[in-house]
């Protein structure tokens, strides 16, 4: 310990209390902190007795030992050692899609920020500053472009940094975070999806018809086989998934499933497959798996032909759910169908047209239609009688 003799630590009066100051080592600082707290009450105690106090306090906190000069002064484990560690360790093990995304928030934002300090040094308050930091800057994107990030991917950013660090550094944090947005997710309705899939031509046709259909994702979709189809049972067999191209897993559990598919469907991918038996159910001419990229490009070209909204290959995934519950499908069916976790997410994907709402408001409203007005002017104006409406329930 030739950096730093033992302290006693120095009282000092403050109103009417004794309170005494001492040094500890700060991790990752060369200059030690100056600490206070009070002893007690003038009153109650003389200041030698406040002294011997402050020695105790001293002792048992251990600020005068080797050990804690050790293990403040000398570098510890760098945030940049840990996430290494992490991406090795836990991240290779996640879902391609996550690795990429999450490996990305690590490298882009979280190694530049935090990446030479000690882990034991990263507290609740510089995250909170690095939240702040970016919410209000602008971060480079493709082609040079300035974007600033969404709350919801400032949201992810935090939520990688607490994986990365573990929770016995954050437990206790109470972070404030940017709200999100309230938007609702474009769906196609039944009327547009229509228009989409009579617009389309060869294979985009079966295409775009089974993800109106069935609701798949469309990494799903890419991914079936044709051994996947039982087209004269009416079923489709969820098994995989296409990320960039590679066959993986389904997104959940609950991604595997059988969805029952409608007759016309059947007819449609049984003269799509003309007799093929292998292979790809939808593929590119060299065989190869689509990707949602080429896929997207093909769905704008066809919106803006119809004049359409943009939307994206989800839309029709939120489409086919507000199909399937305006039209009374049992929600546990629907989840089933989609392959969700909980009707809570089934719900989020729900979107009722106003003309659905109006039908419905009509259908159980209680006046019915049943009014008429009487002839006869009140003193503030026509008056109105009600007659009363048949009930509708049996």
């Amino acid at each position: 310990m030739t950096r730093r003799s033992g302290q006693n630590g120095n009282v000092v009066k403050k109103g009417n209390v004794w309170h005494g100051r001492y040094y500890v080592d700060v991790v990752g600082q060369d200059k030690r902190k100056r600490m206070s707290l009070p002893l007690g009450s003038t009153d109650s105690m003389t200041k030698p007795e406040a002294k011997r106090k402050l020695r105790t306090v001293l002792e048992e906190k251990g600020v005068n030992t080797e050990a804690h000069f050790t293990r403040t002064t000398l570098p510890g484990r760098s945030f940049a050692e840990e996430a290494e560690w992490w991406k090795e360790n836990r991240l290779s093990l996640f879902k391609p899609s996550c690795q990429e995304t999450m490996g990305g928030h690590i490298d882009k934002y979280l190694l530049p920020r935090f990446g030479k300090l000690p882990l034991d040094s990263i507290d609740e308050r510089q995250v909170q500053e690095f939240i702040a930091q970016l919410n209000r800057t602008e971060y480079r994107q493709g082609k040079g472009k300035c974007k600033k990030l969404s709350p919801k991917s400032i949201r992810n950013i935090i939520g990688v940094l607490k994986l990365v660090l573990g929770g016995k550094f954050w437990r206790d944090w109470k972070l404030s975070l940017p709200e999100t947005a309230v938007k609702e997710q474009r769906y196609f309705t039944p009327a547009e999806m229509l228009q989409i899939i009579n617009a389309a031509t060869g294979q985009w046709k079966p295409l775009f018809a089974t993800l109106a259909s069935t609701g798949l994702r469309a990494g799903e979709a890419f991914g079936l086989h044709v051994e996947d189809l039982d087209l004269p049972a009416g079923r489709i067999f969820v098994r995989r998934s296409i990320w960039r191209g590679q066959e993986t897993t389904v997104k959940t559990k609950q991604g595997y499933r059988v969805v029952s598919i409608e007759l016309a469907l059947a007819e449609m991918l049984k003269q799509h497959l003309n007799e093929r038996v292998s292979g790809r159910v939808f593929q590119t001419t060299k065989g190869t798996p689509f990707s949602k990229d080429g896929v997207r490009r093909k769905l704008q070209t066809i919106l803006r032909k119809l004049g359409l909204e943009k939307g994206g290959l989800h839309a029709f995934r939120h489409g086919r759910v507000s199909i399937l519950q305006a039209n009374g499908v049992p929600g546990d069916l629907v989840k089933e169908w989609v392959g969700h976790s909980s009707l809570r997410t089934t719900s989020n994907y729900t979107h009722f047209q106003d003309e659905y709402r109006q039908q419905v408001v009509n259908d159980v409203g209680l006046l019915g239609g049943n009014w008429k007005e009487n002839c006869s002017d009140g003193p503030n104006g026509p008056k109105f009688s009600i007659v009363a409406a048949e009930s509708k329930v049996a």
